[in-house]
């Protein structure tokens, strides 16, 4: 009977591991391509960043410097 009884309970340990193994794993892979989807769109900002003509530019500047004297 008690052997019946620790071979249950350690069957449902390693049921409940398994689950809690899966459930960290999910969650670190989630991370994971939140942090590659946030470094992509830095990536995609930067090169629009670097594509702005400087007359645009300093049009811009021109305009923000305006603005903050008024």
């Amino acid at each position: 009977m008690m052997l019946r009884l620790k071979i249950w309970l350690a069957a449902a340990g390693a049921f409940i591991v398994a689950l809690l193994s899966i459930w960290f794993g999910g969650k670190k892979a989630g991370q994971n391509a939140a942090k590659a989807e946030e470094l992509n769109e830095y990536i995609e900002t930067r090169k629009r960043m670097d594509e702005v003509d400087s007359d645009t530019a300093n049009s811009s500047r021109e305009w923000l410097r305006e603005r903050g004297e008024r």
